[in-house]
Parts: structure tokens; C-alpha cells; sequence
């Protein structure tokens, strides 16, 4: 061992006593929301160890947030409430257990074990991080998640290129630009939907984000970004209508009316410009069918996909086994993460993921920002990356799990009532019954 390492060792030691004393002494409350967008934009912090330091970083997503999950129990000794009981976990597990038994009859089980190794560090694992301290503490912040965003959307703008690797998309040094997309689109997400987050954190992060994901020349984040950002301002729309609490302003209504007209007006002017802009760049496909057929990375994943639908006809109940039976390795995937569990996994594997994904959604419709990024994530597996790269939407899912409301508050919520202060009525209410004299003045 070297001295350099040792020395980092031993600091690190410093710094976790340090940390634990603070915590301890102080009674501090950790917050859960540094786990999650630690984990989420994990790529910020494993470009910049293989830029200063070399070598893989991922054994510091696991060991980081894993420090603040040791002094949680060391502030916290009891095991973290709903770990072992929560009815989304349970399913998760079971769908992750069934993933893994069939590695037994898989063609390619070593691809599979990867898969599965990568879909736990880097989903699996820090979602549970992020239950545990948020159970133990219930505090989550997203100002310090968009934080982590704005990090990264910075970052990805300063070091970002153009490499022949990828012509013509602006890509950071040994990444991809389709996952490049997904995590610049997901910090805008976290910027609109987030709450109580600084006025000029959600523009900075917004504008970052939105003109380095352009520049990655990625379509399908993109569209994953509009389709689940459209589908949920609906959602939040209807549900105000239907409760009778969309409240819109003549003052409102008359500037979104000149907004449009403002834009209509730009958007004929500057017609032919943006449309000269468009069919230089890679979104043309999404405006001009034509050419979406004569696409190459069109038609190409439309033969995997196609491929994928064959082998779940073969083998319509079991599947193939996680990893398949490709000779090509990773890259055989169909880019579809449907598909994917249909045919490697069966029947059985996409009841299991259908319904743990379903309630997932169901659960998480409580908050707009996590409802908006499992959707988003899930759109994105529609278009890219495999089932084990695909980890984004089990880490949302796992942390709307934890952060979902208990029934009672729940309840009180679908009533329009504040929890802590109908209580206190009540409290007040019943002292009052118990004196007759007070009674009298009560009402």
C-alpha cells in the first residue's frame, strides 16, 4: 500500500469521527436528498475522479453515501422503518429475485450478472441508502439535489467536445451522449418540479441543461423530457379542476394570451431558419417520417427490436434467461426495456416488472417532480440503454417509496385539511368537552 493511500485512509477516518461527532452532539438531521442526487448525477463525479485521479470511481457510489448510512445507525440504532415491510420494496424484490434465478437457464449468464451488478450499484443500492436516512431523519431537501444538477450541467458544458466518435454531438470525454442527455434532462426536470428550490438555481440549471442536452443531438431524452413533463402538467391540471382549486387570474390569462401571440409571431417570422437549423441536426427525423425510415440508428435497433419480439415468441413464459442468448454481448440489446425484460425474462418477469413499475407510479403521483423524472426515465429506457444501464427509474421509484405519505396524512390531504392544525383542533376540542363551564363559551 502505498503512502499516498494510506494517508487518504486515515483521513478519511478523521473526517467520518469528525462528521459522527457533529451529527451526534449536535443532533443534526441528515439530509436524504444529498444521497439521491450524489447518485443520480454520479457521472459528475466519476468524470472528474477519472480526470484528476484515474481508475474506476464506482467504488466511491457505494462507499460515500454508505458513511452517512453508518452514522445514521450509529445515531439511529433501531433498523429503518418500512425497510423489510414496504409493499413497493417487496415487489421490487420480487422481480429482482426472479431476474436473478434465471441466470440459471440464461445462454449468456455472464452478461446477465452484469447487467444486474450494475442495475444494484447504481440504482438498487443508493436507493435504499436514500430510504434508510430519509425514514431515520425525514428530511429531503431538492434544493441540494439541483445543486448536483447545476454541478453537472456546468461541468458538462466547460468539458464537453465534439469527438469523432460521435460527430457532431457535444459529449463529455469518454461518456455517451444519450446518457449525457438523460442526466442533463433530469436536472431540468428537478428544476421545474422541485419545491422550495432558489429562483436562481432553477434558471441556471434550467439553461444549462437544456442547451448542453440540444447539443448531445439525442432524440430520445428529449422527447422523454416533453412526453412526461406534458403528460403530468395534465395530470396536476385536471386533478386541480376536478377538486375545484384551478384558480387562473385575468392578469394570467391575458399574459399567457400575448405570450402565444409573441411566439406565434417569432416561430412564422423565423420559420425558415428554424426549419434550415432542424434539418441540419439530428432531431429531422422527428418532424420528417422520410427520413426517420432511412435512418440508420432507426432502422438498426428497429432489427433488434424486432429480433427481441421473435425470442419472447420462442420462449413466451420463462424467456431466454437475463443476458439472452446473443453471441454480440452488450451491444445486442433492443433498446427497449419492455422488450428487453419480455424476452429475456417472459411472462412471468414482465407481470413482475409491470406491477412493481405500476404502483411505483401510483405511489409516487404524491409529488410532481418524482411522478415527472419515473416517467421521464422510463420513456428514455424506451429509446435506450439496456436493463442494466436503464437504473434510473428504480432509484426514483425506490426514493418515492420512501417519501410517500403515510394513509392518514393521505387522507387528511384529499380533504383540503392541514394535518398539524386539525389536530390541534381536535386536542382543543376535546379539553373543552371535559369542562362544562368551558363549554359554555366554546361555541
Amino acid at each position: 500500500m502505498s503512502v499516498q493511500l494510506l494517508m487518504l485512509g486515515c483521513l478519511s477516518i478523521c473526517i467520518f469521527v469528525f462528521f459522527l461527532q457533529c451529527v451526534m452532539q449536535l443532533n443534526l438531521k441528515l439530509d436524504a436528498g444529498w444521497i439521491f442526487g450524489f447518485s443520480f448525477f454520479f457521472d459528475l463525479i466519476g468524470f472528474l475522479y477519472k480526470k484528476y485521479v484515474h481508475g474506476s470511481s464506482l467504488f466511491l457510489l457505494l462507499a460515500l453515501p454508505f458513511v452517512l448510512v453508518g452514522i445514521t445507525f450509529l445515531h439511529k440504532k433501531r433498523l429503518s422503518e418500512g425497510l423489510f415491510t414496504n409493499k413497493g420494496l417487496l415487489l421490487w424484490f420480487l422481480f429482482l429475485s426472479y431476474s436473478i434465478i434465471s441466470l440459471g437457464w440464461a445462454f449468456n449468464d455472464e452478461l446477465g450478472f452484469s447487467k444486474l451488478q450494475i442495475l444494484f450499484i447504481h440504482g438498487i443500492i443508493p436507493g435504499i441508502y436514500t430510504f434508510i436516512v430519509y425514514k431515520k431523519y425525514k428530511k429531503f431537501s431538492w434544493t441540494s439535489v439541483v445543486l448536483f444538477g447545476l454541478a453537472y450541467s456546468i461541468t458538462h458544458h466547460v468539458f464537453a467536445l465534439y469527438t469523432p466518435e460521435y460527430p457532431g454531438r457535444l459529449t463529455l470525454p469518454g461518456g455517451n451522449p444519450i446518457f449525457d442527455a438523460r442526466i442533463l434532462f433530469g436536472a431540468v426536470t428537478i428544476a421545474i418540479w422541485g419545491k422550495q428550490i432558489p429562483l436562481v438555481l432553477r434558471v441556471a440549471t434550467i439553461g444549462f441543461g437544456i442547451y448542453s442536452g440540444i447539443a448531445t443531438q439525442s432524440r430520445g431524452p428529449l422527447l422523454a423530457l416533453v412526453i412526461a413533463n406534458v403528460l403530468v402538467l395534465i395530470y396536476v391540471l385536471y386533478k386541480k379542476y376536478k377538486n375545484d382549486q384551478l384558480r387562473i387570474s385575468k392578469s394570467f390569462q391575458i399574459g399567457a394570451l400575448l405570450f402565444l401571440i409573441v411566439i406565434g409571431f417569432v416561430a412564422m417570422h423565423y420559420k425558415e431558419q428554424a426549419l434550415e437549423v432542424i434539418g441540419g441536426s439530428r432531431f429531422t427525423v422527428l418532424v420528417n417520417q422520410s427520413q426517420l425510415t432511412g435512418d440508420a440508428n432507426f432502422l438498426g435497433r428497429k432489427y433488434l427490436q424486432i429480433n427481441a419480439l421473435n425470442k419472447f415468441v420462442d420462449h413466451p413464459f420463462f424467456g431466454t434467461g437475463l443476458g439472452g442468448d446473443s453471441l454480440m454481448g452488450r451491444f445486442y440489446y433492443p433498446h427497449n426495456i419492455i422488450l428487453e425484460i419480455a424476452s429475456e425474462l417472459g411472462l412471468i418477469g414482465i407481470t413482475l416488472w409491470g406491477i412493481a413499475f405500476l404502483y411505483s407510479c401510483y405511489i409516487a403521483r404524491f409529488s410532481g417532480v418524482l411522478l415527472v423524472l419515473l416517467i421521464q426515465s422510463m420513456v428514455s429506457a424506451l429509446f435506450s440503454g439496456d436493463y442494466g444501464y436503464n437504473y434510473e427509474y428504480l432509484l426514483v421509484a425506490i426514493t418515492a417509496l420512501a417519501l410517500a405519505p403515510k394513509a392518514k396524512e393521505k387522507d387528511v390531504d384529499r380533504h383540503g385539511q392541514n394535518y398539524l392544525y386539525f389536530n390541534r383542533f381536535r386536542l382543543r376540542r376535546s379539553r373543552s368537552s371535559s369542562n362544562p363551564i368551558g363549554n359554555r363559551f366554546t361555541t
